[in-house]
């Protein structure tokens, strides 16, 4: 991943950040005196959009609204994104209808102005003008008279349109020499064994968060070395990148069935490609296509290393979701 791609990729986490926080508790339940109670809720891709545009999460949308100033931010190397975010957020937020908190729309601009020229050394006059841009890139990308009554979906217009390719699996070139796990290899082994028993015997969330993000670490340095030792380094930084969002899913989601990294079941890969990676990742058009390829490689490197002993049902999964999952990018993007 060279330095322009890997600071893009650092910025779009800290915008995610900035606009959902940290979302630490399990997902998608509702606890009650009954017990756990599901969500039902539509895949982001069951949401027909109008012609010319498509559905995203209310976070997606800051997120490609705001990316003039954030491509600002990395031309003037901004320290901090999250002064530029501040703009964005707050532009975003002045012409909302029925706002919760009444917005000082005078007080907002004068505010904006100020730190349009602290940043970007902008003047009065270009300072304001940028600001009328943004308003109106507001009202082009999310007519208000289309929008979905879910508050946290909108349609987004299309401003470009991508051709999206399969993956060229030919260019990885994987080494057929065999892997000998080493001693870190076999503590990961041990560490995910833990982390699927705290998951079995539905031990209390707090008690285990912090063990899963040593797993997650763990898990992406240690399949970023196969990677490398399989002749793939050039792939190797990228692929460790997803499989974070797996884990997560697999593990800090909570879902009807009790599942882990061997037990995953075929409507839980169908429900993370045609719905949570497009609601809670923010990517490239392009770099969605990399999911599908990068996991089957975690398999194998699981497979190595001795945790999973027959990879090739997980695999085939994969195999049966990857062109669907090309079908719904297209559909997206192009």
């Amino acid at each position: 991943m060279n330095k322009k791609k890997k600071k893009k990729l650092i910025t779009k986490r800290r915008v995610q950040a900035k606009t959902k926080k940290q979302q630490r508790a399990k997902a998608k339940i509702l606890k009650s005196k009954l017990g756990i109670q599901f969500i039902r809720r539509p895949a982001l891709t069951e949401i027909e959009a109008p012609d010319g545009f498509r559905t995203v999460t209310m976070t997606q949308g800051m997120i490609e609204y705001a990316k003039p100033i954030m491509e600002l931010a990395e031309k003037s190397n901004i320290k901090d994104p999250n002064d530029a975010l501040q703009i964005a957020v707050s532009l975003w937020n002045f012409n909302i209808a029925n706002a919760p908190v009444k917005i000082d729309r005078e007080k907002t601009k004068k505010d904006v102005i100020k730190l349009l020229g602290k940043l970007f050394k902008m003047g009065a006059q270009e300072s304001a003008d940028f600001i009328d841009i943004m308003l109106q890139r507001k009202g082009h990308l999310f007519p208000e008279d289309i929008q979905p009554d879910d508050p946290m979906t909108m349609f987004m217009r299309k401003e470009q349109h991508f051709l999206i390719p399969e993956f060229n699996y030919d260019a990885l070139k994987l080494s057929d020499v065999s892997y000998t796990p080493d001693d870190k290899d076999k503590n990961l082994v041990k560490i995910i064994d833990q982390m699927d028993k705290y998951i079995a015997n539905d031990v209390e969330y707090g008690e285990w968060e912090d063990f899963y993000f040593k797993l997650e670490d763990e898990a992406k340095e240690r399949f970023q070395n196969w990677l490398v030792f399989k002749g793939a380094e050039e792939y190797s930084e990228d692929f460790s990148f997803y499989v974070g969002p797996y884990l997560n899913f697999i593990y800090r989601y909570m879902h009807e069935h009790t599942i882990n990294l061997k037990t995953v079941l075929p409507i839980y890969i169908e429900e993370f490609f045609v719905d949570h990676i497009l609601r809670k990742i923010v990517l490239e058009p392009l770099e969605y296509t990399r999911f599908v390829p990068a996991l089957k490689l975690f398999y194998n490197y699981l497979h190595d290393i001795n945790y999973l002993e027959k990879p090739e049902k997980i695999l085939k999964l994969f195999d049966a979701i990857e062109p669907v999952f090309i079908e719904i990018l297209r559909e997206r993007y192009s």
